[in-house]
């Protein structure tokens, strides 16, 4: 099934319990902090159910089915792939992270290698949640971190972060909290795991299962929505691009025993995300994404720079110049990624993982800096502006305005306006804040995604020239004679 936008909002309305403080909020869909970004959702399955191209016929069961569901056995179905990430990261200019595109990437990487489970049972219950958001469509979030507090690495001492209480006839039962579900306010399901490594004694939290958002017990502790506190579309142009992020509490919640993955296997719950394709066609989604943002960032910049006079400057152009070609240097990995599948089990493939990883930690320490020249760029012209568009309501501070901009023609100064309203908004708002922390935590903390980068460079290659370079070099012994 290929799912609207309209059928998408609908499925909201179910009874979902999600906080903003101390408020339940009683329709997601018409609050103002995530009504906005939910029609940025609806917006997504709209432009797949209307475009054949962002499609592929699904073996299985013969159905038109979305292109994030794919399995890959190819360089061109990588390709296939990325034109859907691509399509979907256009509609929000990268802006909207975690779109629905992202965990379900995961999950059918994770179908790709479904024995990691450890268990017969536990893998035709992976494949078939695979089958079931495959052919509902949905959106998930995922929740796979415990809360911070934990200082001996292991997970289980986090106590108060989720773990199994019971197991009954009826299914797992768990309880505590769960980090961090973006777009756990707006997803279908949520899929509850640990990306991060879980050692002997940590059987209590090693489960990892998928769950629907409205389940009985589930609550959605939402962070401050940016939407709620906007003042116009042209002040706060983003804010229907703020998926939210929440902590998710699991409050005696049973989960049924067709929803558990992984029960009481750390090796496995850690290896259902970075053991099969799962890892990397998840951040293959991210680093798409973060293309189609760096370049609007990148044009929005040079289009401000434009309407400031200021692009004739050489120095100036050197700097976009530079910019420029970090965007494109990203483009070239994204490419490079497919270039040369990597080959997995059952004839399925993945991007390559030293190209995935070389882009995930560049991109990581990139692009604070990216974003800091841009800041440079806008320097105090955003705290030049009146305090929102009301001013263009009054006739004497609309006149303040155009003397300020120098001109009599009120298009031209709110060209300005608009382009600083947007940069601020990207790289200097309290969202920019948050999305900037986002890139630099997008693939885990900075030293694990070095440590990916280490653990999966060609170096057995690289050592190989060496060696055979210092056999060519004589001995002490051979330069003695």
């Amino acid at each position: 099934m290929l799912r609207t936008g309209a059928e998408y909002l609908a499925s909201l309305q179910d009874g979902r319990q999600v906080y903003v403080g101390g408020e339940l909020v009683d329709d997601v869909t018409t609050h103002p902090g995530f009504a906005g970004p939910a029609k940025t959702v609806a917006r997504l399955f709209d432009r797949s159910s209307s475009d054949p191209s962002l499609t592929y016929v699904e073996p299985e069961t013969g159905e038109r089915t979305n292109l994030n569901f794919l399995r890959p056995r190819s360089a061109e179905d990588l390709k296939l792939r990325r034109r859907l990430h691509t399509a979907w990261a256009d509609v929000s200019n990268g802006l909207f992270g975690r779109s629905p595109d992202h965990v379900a990437a995961m999950v059918t990487g994770m179908a790709c290698r479904p024995e990691i489970t450890g268990n017969d049972q536990y893998a035709e219950n992976l494949l078939n949640y695979w089958r079931h958001i495959r052919d509902n469509d949905l959106y998930l979030s995922f929740a796979v971190l415990p809360p911070a507090g934990s200082k001996s690495g292991k997970s289980s001492a986090v106590q108060n972060a989720m773990r199994v209480i019971d197991k009954g006839d009826a299914g797992v039962t768990v309880r505590g909290f769960k980090m961090l579900a973006t777009g756990g306010a707006l997803c279908d399901e949520i899929l509850v795991g640990n990306a991060q490594p879980l050692r002997p004694g940590d059987e209590a939290v090693a489960i990892s299962f998928g769950i629907k958002a409205n389940h009985p017990g589930v609550k959605i502790l939402s962070r401050k929505p940016y939407g709620a506190h906007a003042v116009s579309n042209i002040d706060d142009p983003l804010a229907d691009y703020d998926e939210s992020d929440a902590a998710i509490y699991f409050d005696d919640v049973v989960v049924p025993w067709d929803r558990i993955f992984v029960l009481d296997d750390p090796k496995a719950s850690y290896g259902l995300f970075v053991e099969t394709p799962g890892h990397t066609l998840g951040n293959a989604q991210a680093h798409i994404r973060l293309l189609a943002k760096m370049r609007f960032m990148l044009a929005a910049a040079k289009r401000l720079a434009e309407a400031l006079d200021f692009i004739g400057n050489p120095a100036i152009q050197g700097v976009f110049g530079s910019l420029a070609a970090r965007v494109k240097m990203l483009e070239a990995s994204v490419v490079a990624q497919e270039s040369c599948p990597e080959a997995w089990d059952h004839g399925f493939v993945s991007q390559d993982r030293q190209f995935m990883y070389a882009n995930s930690s560049w991109s990581m320490e990139y692009f604070s800096e990216f974003a800091t020249e841009m800041r440079r760029m806008l320097a105090s012209h955003a705290f030049q502006q009146p305090a929102d568009v009301s001013a263009f309501d009054n006739e004497y501070t609309r006149k303040l305005f155009l003397e300020l901009n120098r001109t009599d023609d009120f298009d031209v100064a709110m060209e300005r306006y608009r382009l600083i309203r947007l940069m601020w908004a990207m790289v200097g708002s309290e969202l920019a804040s948050r999305s900037n922390q986002y890139e630099l935590f997008y693939a885990g903390p900075p030293h694990v995604t070095r440590t990916r980068m280490y653990d999966y460079f060609d170096w057995s290659s690289a050592e190989a020239q060496v060696d055979a370079f210092l056999a060519q070099t004589p001995t002490v012994q051979e330069l003695a004679v």
